[in-house]
């Protein structure tokens, strides 16, 4: 058994990075995840995790940190998109993972800043996957203005997963557990195929 911490989530966290590539949820432009493991501490990818690893992750690989964006353990680079995730774990213990990638079908929509609707039982409830105003990537108000739509969206995050479009940039979906976030990238994914294909059947 390894001595690194929360090593057991540290596996699955591997196997959901392989399935965001293999499944075309994210793309070499980038992708981001974290999952709150304890109080004041978070597993979080490394940066460059899909440029330059194309997901292929080890457990070492990802950097548990606090609330402070202080590395504990781990010898990689943090995202500039980190302060989004903790943001979100920080403030809604109800929510343990938050999963920013680039789906191949959602992207047309982050493309034109357009909703994504429910249009299958899978997201039933959960709202349309809604934008924020396009605000320059990596930036802190980047991050601060993901954070507000999960405030504004408050209701329905503390109940179910949500997911939400970065104009021009991607999506983030959030759950109460890896698992469940996970779950909530492919059915958004499911409902931009959906909706793209919609006239030609």
């Amino acid at each position: 058994m390894s001595n690194l911490s929360y090593y057991e989530m540290r596996l699955e966290m591997c196997k959901v990075a392989k399935m965001m590539w293999d499944r075309r949820l994210t793309n070499a432009a980038g992708g981001n995840f974290a999952v709150r493991v304890d109080e004041n501490r978070i597993l979080i990818s490394p940066s460059l995790m899909s440029e330059r690893k194309h997901c292929e992750m080890q457990p070492e690989d990802f950097l548990l940190i606090d609330y402070d964006r202080n590395i504990i353990e781990g010898e990689g680079k943090l995202s500039r998109e980190s302060l989004m995730h903790v943001l979100i774990l920080q403030n809604f213990k109800e929510i343990e993972c938050t999963i920013h990638a680039h789906p191949f079908y959602c992207m047309p929509f982050v493309a034109q800043s357009k909703p994504i609707p429910n249009v299958t039982e899978a997201t039933m409830g959960r709202g349309e996957v809604g934008c924020i105003e396009w605000t320059k990537a990596y930036s802190e108000e980047l991050s601060r203005n993901v954070y507000q739509y999960f405030e504004d969206h408050r209701e329905t995050a503390v109940k179910k997963p949500i997911g939400m479009i970065m104009p021009k940039h991607g999506v983030v979906v959030s759950g109460p557990s890896i698992y469940l976030a996970y779950s909530m990238l492919e059915r958004i994914e499911c409902d931009a195929f959906c909706t793209i294909t919609k006239n030609l059947i």
